[in-house]
Formats: structure tokens, sequence, C-alpha cells
């Protein structure tokens, strides 16, 4: 129980102490284990987090894989390719570079063209940087597999001295110096990415659907609802700039009309407001060519970047002060001991 319980909260105290403290108190110690030890350690548990997650996943899979329960061939997908970019990530780099040096001063533009040929970059560009025959020039292209590289190391043998290496673990992940890059990086560009788009391409689906579900109009707040998320969504495509702003205009005035006819009893004023309002906008439309643009503040782009940038940003602000409050709270109940649900207990 004192392993379980009194170390593991009495920890959790004396270090929130110490990190709350360090915003407070002007101790340099103190601010260096907030700044610099602290976040270590959470790296560190991270680390370990991120580990134990990968285990559990691959562990959830194989049973599903094992047990054949419904859907399980995507699981085998997913093992392999756990499998796969572990073993591009941390075990196989993939990544070669091509140097060249002694170029032969006669062969300098055969070189740089068979060079530009390979790596897309121009000729003037790869001139400039080999007219140097003493100096080392590296192909700015990585290649995933040993034999490509020795493959064109073998041609430019012809013009000067090669010599192929792999880059350094870790750069591997990086596409900085490649359009290529790895195959850590190729697994990423061509594999994970499209697969990312192609999954917020779905989710745009589900949203669509519970726009659907949620703007159905059964009271005022519902109905404000829905006319802002047709302004946003209209606001933000290309369609909406052609959607003239005299036209919104004039279901705007007839908005305001259909609000206002429960309160009016003689429906001919009603009619005379929605009439004399639809005429002045499409006056204005007239008069000004029938610009989509005017007036400016019922075109869509316009209003929907005023909803973005006034409301909306009012509400995130009240609801970032609102999890600020919460953060506060149960950091207060953690501190002092009164929150224990991280130990497991109710």
């Amino acid at each position: 129980m004192l392993m379980k319980r009194q170390i593991p909260l009495l920890i959790v105290i004396v270090v929130g102490l110490i990190t709350l403290f360090g915003h407070f108190v002007a101790n340099e110690e103190i601010q260096n284990f907030v700044d610099n030890d602290s976040t270590q350690w959470y790296d560190i548990i991270a680390s370990f987090a991120i580990f134990l997650g990968g285990l559990n996943l691959l562990k959830l899979q194989l049973l599903k894989i094992y047990k054949k329960q419904k859907n399980w061939p995507y699981s085998i997908l997913a093992v392999v390719g756990f499998f796969f970019a572990i073993t591009v990530g941390f075990f196989y780099r993939g990544a070669n570079t091509i140097s060249v040096t002694g170029i032969n001063a006669e062969k300098v533009e055969q070189a740089a063209e068979m060079i530009a040929g390979e790596t897309g970059e121009s000729t003037s560009t790869i001139l400039s940087s080999i007219s140097d025959p003493s100096s080392d020039y590296e192909l700015q292209k990585i290649y995933k597999t040993q034999g490509g590289a020795e493959d064109f190391s073998q041609k430019l043998e012809a013009y000067g001295e090669t010599q192929i290496e792999p880059i350094e673990w870790g750069a591997h992940l990086s596409a900085t110096r490649g359009d290529t890059g790895s195959l850590f990086n190729w697994m990423f560009v061509y594999i994970f990415t499209p697969l990312s788009a192609t999954m917020f391409a779905l989710l745009a689906f589900f949203v669509a659907s519970a726009s659907y579900r949620a703007f159905r109009i059964r009271n005022f707040e519902a109905t404000l609802l829905l006319v802002a998320g047709i302004i946003l969504m209209l606001g933000r495509v290309p369609i909406g700039e052609y959607i003239p702003a005299w036209l919104i205009g004039t279901f705007f005035v007839m908005g305001i009309g259909a609000l206002l006819a429960p309160f009016i009893k003689n429906r001919k004023i009603t009619l005379a407001i929605v009439a004399i309002g639809s005429l002045i906008f499409l006056a204005i439309g007239f008069t000004n060519g029938w610009d989509p643009a005017i007036p400016g503040f019922f075109h869509l782009p316009v209003m929907q970047e005023w909803i973005f940038q006034v409301p909306t940003t009012a509400g995130a602000r009240a609801i970032m002060i609102g999890i600020g409050l919460g953060i506060v709270g149960t950091s207060f109940r953690i501190i002092i001991g009164i929150e224990r649900s991280f130990l497991g207990e109710q």
C-alpha cells in the first residue's frame, strides 16, 4: 500500500509544488529544475509511454488476428506497417549519397549533364559546383538502396572518382537533403500522408452528417447556428465569392420579415417591410452594375471573416478561460492529494 499509494502521491505533491513555486519564486535552482530537469523527466516518461503504447497496440492487433475477430485482415496491415516503420526507422537507413571528385576538365560538361538528368537540378548550377576538380561534389539525391547508388556511381566513374556514403542516423528521417529522401521518408510521404488525407476526406462526410443533425431548427439558437454555419461554409469556398452581396442582403431582409411576422398583426405591414428592403438591395445592385461584392458587409467572404474573427474568437476565449480554470482546479486537487484518479482510485 505504501509503494502504491503514499509514495506516488508524495512524489506528485512535491514535484507539483516545486513546479508551481518555480513560477513565483526567484530561485536559480528552482528555475533550473522547472525549465530543464522537469522537462527532461517529462520527455523520459513520455518515451516510455510511447513504447508501452506501441506494445499494447501490437498486442491487441495480434490477439485480433489470432482470434479472427471482426475485420481481422486489417489488423494484419496494421502489424505489417508497424514493423515496416520500425525497421526503416531504426535498423535500415536506406539512404545513401554519392560524392564525386577529380572530374576531368574536358568532361565537366558531360558529367554535369549526367548529374542534372539524375538529380533534376540545372546544368549551370552543377557546373559552378564541380568546376574545381580537387573539391568533392555531393549529389543532391538520396538513394534508398545501395544497389541504386552503385549503378549510378559506376556511370560517374568515367568522369571522376566516386564514393558512396550512407547518411547519418537520424538524418535519414528528414527530407531536407533531397526530393526523394530515405526509405522512411518515402513511407511517410507516399503512404502515411495519403492515408492521412484520405482519413480527413472521410471525416468531411461525417462532419456534414453531424451538421445536418445538429442544424435542425428547433429554436432561435439553433437558427443562429444554422445561419452562421451556412455562411462559414459558403464563405470559405470559391463559390461564395460569386454569390452577390445584394442577393444575400435580400435574403437577410426576408429573414427579418419572418422574425417580425409573429409580432405584427397586419400582414400588409410585414409585406411592405420585406418589399421595401428587397427593393433597396436590388437598387444597390443595379446602381453598382450588379457587382457581387457590394454592399461589402453582405459579401459572404467578408461575413464569414467577421464571424470567425469576432463571435468565434470571443467564444473560443471563453472556452479557454474555462479550461484554464478547470486545469487550475484539477491541478490543485492533485497537489493537495484530493484527486487520486491517476493512482487508479475513484
